[in-house]
């Protein structure tokens, strides 16, 4: 039985880790393209085209801290998932619907 609750823990462990570590990429990569679009650095392809490669990551970053919520919610760190994501929710909702 001890077995079954430390691979539940470990499990919960890399989904954390992995959620924040997308959030992460994501947030790096929304920083870089705001600076290319900024400054005109387009490359290869256009400026239309950067721009929705923008709302597309950030459209996925929003993915990503709604799954991190689920992981927070279920491992039980409110204040945790609060901080990292920088505003607090009621958390009898956020499962609803």
């Amino acid at each position: 039985m001890k077995f079954l609750i430390t691979m539940k823990e470990t499990i919960k462990l890399k989904a954390h880790d992995k959620a924040m570590a997308q959030i992460h990429a994501n947030q790096l990569k929304i920083r870089q393209l705001e600076y290319d679009i900024e400054r005109g650095n387009t490359g290869s392809v256009t400026l239309h085209e950067l721009e929705l490669v923008l709302r597309g990551t950030k459209r996925e970053l929003e993915t990503w801290n709604y799954i991190m919520k689920l992981i927070e919610l279920d491992y039980g760190k409110h204040d945790y998932v609060d901080e990292i994501l920088g505003y607090q929710r009621s958390y009898d909702t956020a499962t609803a619907g």
